[in-house]
This record gives C-alpha cells, sequence and structure tokens, in this order.
C-alpha cells in the first residue's frame, strides 16, 4: 500500500500569476524542509486554476501531515489549502482511495 499527500491551493487564473509561481517555489522548499524522512517532496504545478504539489513515499502519515499544516502555517497559505490523502492498492496501483484531510470542516472521502 503507497501513501501519498496531495497539496491543493487557489491560484490567479488558469495558469497563475507571479507570485504563484513565487508560492510554487517557496511551497517546495518549505515542505522539502519540513518532512524530513517523513515524506518527499515532488514539484509543484500550476494546472487549470490550481498550485498542486505531491508528498510521496510516506511512512506515517500523521507525521507528514503535520508536517504539511506547519509548512502551510509558515507561508500563510493554511487557510487557503486542502489536503488529500491519497492510498494505492498493493493488488492494483489504479485503485485509490481518497480522503481529505484538510479543511477539518470539509474531512471526508472523495470520489
Amino acid at each position: 500500500m503507497a501513501l501519498a499527500l496531495v497539496v491543493q491551493l487557489p491560484a490567479n487564473g488558469p495558469f497563475g500569476t507571479d507570485d504563484d509561481f513565487e508560492l510554487c517555489s517557496r511551497l517546495e522548499h518549505e515542505l522539502g524542509a519540513a518532512l524530513g524522512a517523513s515524506g518527499e517532496c515532488d514539484r509543484a504545478r500550476i494546472e487549470a486554476g490550481f498550485i498542486s504539489v505531491r508528498v510521496e513515499a510516506i511512512a506515517e502519515p500523521g507525521d507528514a501531515f503535520r508536517a504539511v499544516k506547519e509548512a502551510l502555517a509558515r507561508l500563510a497559505a493554511l487557510h487557503r489549502a486542502t489536503v488529500v490523502l491519497e492510498t494505492r492498492c498493493a493488488a492494483d496501483p489504479d485503485d485509490i482511495d481518497r480522503q481529505r484531510l484538510w479543511p477539518a470542516a470539509q474531512a471526508a472521502r472523495v470520489a
């Protein structure tokens, strides 16, 4: 079973602005520093009006989630973020269970 966190923030327009690109860079740096051994930060992307970054190779989801929340708080972006936990089935990697972890008020399984 492989675990990943997907962090999304709204971008300004479909392709983002210079500020959004700066946030992508800072997000990658902050997440990489905060995660340590809790996971590996992939490159941030801007697609379809969202800044997205994946955190892969997660051993303990709670530790990785706390690190992601702390990094988002340092960037003053926690209030805008959505964080989803993806769990891939070992027998069928195309079978992905998604659970929204943040915002806490909207925590639920997602299709």
